[in-house]
């Protein structure tokens, strides 16, 4: 007997490497923050992690909640860098790769500081919803 599985693509993958491709030299992005030994050189810093989701639709769709954390030395940066990946998550809508077609967006929680443990840093973040099934 022949089972028949859906293996869902890398929605945490997916994002970071749009991110990664859309910024470029503006920001150093990581599904991992790095060691506190390099962390403030390579600032600004965008760290994208996969925090849940469900499948929907007979399990057809993936829909991760993705959420995107923005550390530099300057509130300014932090909240441009912020506002940016918030769009750009929003237009991967219909954007191929990684194994995985991204087919919809949506907010789960807008913009908003976050602590963190070094004083030297702004941190501030969101959590997105993407819904993603294999390509």
């Amino acid at each position: 007997m022949a089972i028949s599985i859906t293996v869902f693509p890398d929605a945490e993958l997916m994002a970071m490497n749009f991110l990664a491709e859309y910024f470029g030299e503006d920001a150093f992005v990581c599904s991992t923050a790095p060691d506190a030994e390099h962390f403030e050189e390579l600032l600004p810093v965008v760290r994208v992690s996969r925090i849940g989701g469900v499948w929907r639709v007979r399990k057809a769709l993936d829909e991760p909640s993705i959420d995107v954390d923005v550390w530099s030395t300057d509130a300014a940066l932090s909240h441009l860098l912020v506002n940016r990946a918030r769009g750009a998550l929003e237009a991967m809508v219909g954007d191929q790769r990684d194994g995985g077609l991204v087919t919809f967006s949506s907010e789960i929680a807008g913009p908003g500081r976050r602590p963190d443990e070094n004083p030297k840093v702004y941190r501030i973040g969101f959590t997105v919803g993407l819904c993603v099934r294999p390509a």
